[in-house]
This record gives structure tokens, sequence and C-alpha cells, in this order.
């Protein structure tokens, strides 16, 4: 039995167009274009929502991956979903 999801893509058409500009620009990161491309992807509001096993197929990234970004997404919006977070070593 499949669990139901707790968070949802739902991307207004400014934001889909917002996602589409920073994936044609040659200077975007591969993380953040893969970031884009998993949530256009996943956008239930647009046709064609694939679900996230497509995405670890077709992006290479995990699911745990796809998760993360769809609840920063949910939690804090486009900004928070792509925003790159690194880990800080404490010596």
């Amino acid at each position: 039995m499949v669990r139901p999801k707790k968070n949802h893509v739902q991307l207004s058409d400014t934001d889909a167009k917002h996602l589409k500009g920073i994936i044609k620009k040659k200077d975007t990161n591969q993380t953040i274009a893969n970031r884009c491309r998993v949530l256009t992807a996943l956008d239930e509001d647009h046709p064609h929502a694939t679900p996230y096993d497509h995405g670890v197929d077709a992006y290479g990234v995990s699911k745990t991956t796809i998760s993360t970004l769809v609840k920063n997404f949910s939690e804090g919006g486009i900004d928070s979903a792509l925003a790159r977070k690194r880990s800080v070593n404490s010596d």
C-alpha cells in the first residue's frame, strides 16, 4: 500500500516560467537545474505530473533528495527549495 504524499508541488504559471528560465540559463549550476527540473516534473497544477520514481530515473537523484526538495518547497517556496545548503564541519 502506498502512503499518501504529505507535501505537494503546485506551481503558479509565473513560478513554472521562472523555473524554466533558470533551466535555460547557460550559467545555471547543474544541481540547481536538476532541482528545477524535478519541481517542474512534479507540478500537479500543470499537465504531465510524474511520480517520485520517475524523478529518480530521469534526473539521477534519490527519493530522499526529492522528498527533501518537495518539503523545502512546501515550507518555504521556490527560493527555499533552490537554496544550496552546505554542511559545516566543526573541527
